[in-house]
């Protein structure tokens, strides 16, 4: 639909035009109304309507001068006149400042519908100019965003600055916008949110009667370009957020207040942005992320200790929720230091991996490891990580007390338990049974029939593994790290090693 607005002295002709004629189906709506030409260009500015139907002859400002100014601010509006017959000569003065037709009164249906139909017409074409202009526009501030060569750069923006009509040292900001990837999800399609979003972010700017141009990077996030002289503030931003918390039933994420450039250095102009849109994965999503919130910033490869021991007892005796405010007290010490995404990553990996082994499972689901993996370092955020984990962790919590309803399966737990606490003692199938109150023989049985192994082949592995943890330190001889997983004899350790893995300790440790 098109949008109308009325100017007309006479109140009551006024309200007739307003009320009595079928704009709606026409395809018109009344934007609004004024009494005369100053009134109405104050109105004007704030509704931006497409056509302005005004009567000649006002007070104060008249028809003609109203058309002039509308016509020297607001290119593409159309504006029609009404006129009496007495005042038919005024038609030519109003043609002569780019109106598009006229309406003799009194009003005929029938001429309404008529003119009405050519004005859309040309609101149409506008329209069309309009976008092509618009998508022009995009066109290039996107390959300025990618432009690194400085003759190319100047060429772009050389080609913008004649479609926009404003210097080339002009200078512009960016906000970056980017749909949350798991809200683009339940039905709705990643395209259609992005529309809504435009859409949105349209109307807002158009309210507070900024240029805007709409530049779409990559899946799910939008450029938004405005000059320099009219970014919005902080609180404007913040505004922006509410509504769109309040509006769409989606969440977005923005990056916003960063540097100015001119247009030959927009790619560093973009290129900062999308370092301060990365802050999602430590300040979550759905948020408006300021850039002088973050451009000081320290990111740290030294991620901080974590009290393991203590979590995996908490998990161990099902106490699910002390092992949950325990492991969001670290992450929430990862995101002040900023601990670099892939450090955490290959943490959280190990963490659930020892949490996993831990579970002593007789098969492990390789195929749910490699998703949980996946998923894992392809999160967006550090929170979505924690939430994994503690997935893990609450599937751990739940089949341990599973188990622990199996006298037997308690026992074995137990009882791989104080190996992977013990390996680097001497232990026996004896001393084993003595601690949990079983006979030797009935140990092997309830442990093989729980496990699939043996004891002694579960202590191998376990020291093996340690093994092969401590064979990356190449100050440490074989002969100590032997010893430090239970073995005295080196020479049963190497056998042993190359048995199962196939080389000898020193062959695994030059291919590591």
């Amino acid at each position: 639909m098109y949008s109308i607005f009325l100017v007309d002295d006479e109140e009551l002709g006024l309200e007739m035009m307003r009320d009595y004629i079928r704009w709606e189906e026409m395809g018109i709506y009344v934007v609004g109304t004024a009494g005369n030409g100053r009134e109405a260009l104050e109105k004007i500015e704030a509704t931006q309507p497409d056509i302005v139907l005004t009567d000649v002859q006002m007070p104060i400002m008249n028809g003609i001068e109203l058309a002039k100014n509308i016509h020297e601010c607001y290119e593409g509006m159309q504006v029609m006149f009404l006129t009496g017959h007495d005042e038919f000569h005024y038609v030519k003065s109003a043609l002569n400042v780019g109106a598009v037709g006229y309406l003799l009164k009194p009003l005929d249906l029938n001429e309404i519908v008529s003119v009405i139909e050519k004005v859309k017409q040309r609101c149409e074409e506008v329209r069309m100019k309009k976008r092509s202009m618009e998508a022009a526009k995009a066109n290039i501030l996107k390959e300025l965003s990618y432009e690194k060569n400085v003759e190319r750069a100047a060429d772009l923006a050389s080609s913008f600055s004649r479609l926009t009509r404003l210097p080339e040292s002009n200078r512009y900001a960016l906000a970056l916008f980017s749909i949350d990837p798991k809200e683009a999800e339940g039905g709705r399609s990643l395209e259609d949110c992005i529309g809504r979003l435009v859409s949105f972010l349209d109307q807002f700017f158009k309210a507070k009667n900024l240029e805007v141009v709409f530049v779409p990077y990559k899946e799910g996030e939008i450029g938004v370009f405005m000059e320099a002289s009219e970014q919005l503030g902080h609180y404007a931003w913040e505004d922006l957020a509410e509504a769109i918390r309040g509006t769409l039933d989606f969440t977005v994420t923005a990056a916003v207040g960063g540097q100015d450039a001119e247009l030959i250095h927009v790619h560093q102009l973009y290129e900062g942005m999308r370092v301060i849109l990365n802050e999602r994965f430590y300040e979550g999503t759905g948020t408006i992320i300021h850039a002088n919130a973050v451009c000081n910033q320290f990111y740290s490869e030294h991620i901080p200790p974590f009290a393991r021991k203590e979590w995996f007892e908490a998990i161990n005796r099902l106490d699910f929720e002390q092992a949950a405010q325990d492991l969001h007290r670290h992450i929430e010490g990862l995101a002040t230091l900023r601990i670099k995404k892939k450090i955490i990553c290959d943490w959280s990996i190990d963490l659930v991996d020892e949490l996993l082994e831990q579970l002593h499972e007789a098969v492990p689901e390789g195929f749910k490891r490699a998703e949980l993996y996946h998923s894992i370092y392809n999160a967006l955020t550090l929170n979505e990580i924690e939430d994994l984990i503690l997935g893990t962790a609450e599937n751990a919590v739940s089949l341990l007390g599973e188990r622990f309803m199996d006298k037997n399966a308690k026992l074995i737990h137990k009882v791989r338990t104080m190996i992977d606490q013990n390996y680097d003692q001497p232990i026996t199938i004896n001393s084993l049974s003595d601690q949990v109150y079983l006979s030797p023989n009935y140990l092997r049985s309830i442990f093989k029939d729980k496990t699939g192994m043996t004891i002694h082949d579960y202590l191998t592995r376990i020291r093996l593994d340690k093994a092969k943890e401590l064979l990356s330190d190449g100050s440490l001889k074989i002969q100590d790290i032997a010893q430090r997983v239970g073995y005295e004899s080196t020479s049963y350790f190497i056998s042993l090693f190359l048995k199962n893995q196939g080389v000898t300790p020193n062959e695994y440790r030059k291919n590591i």
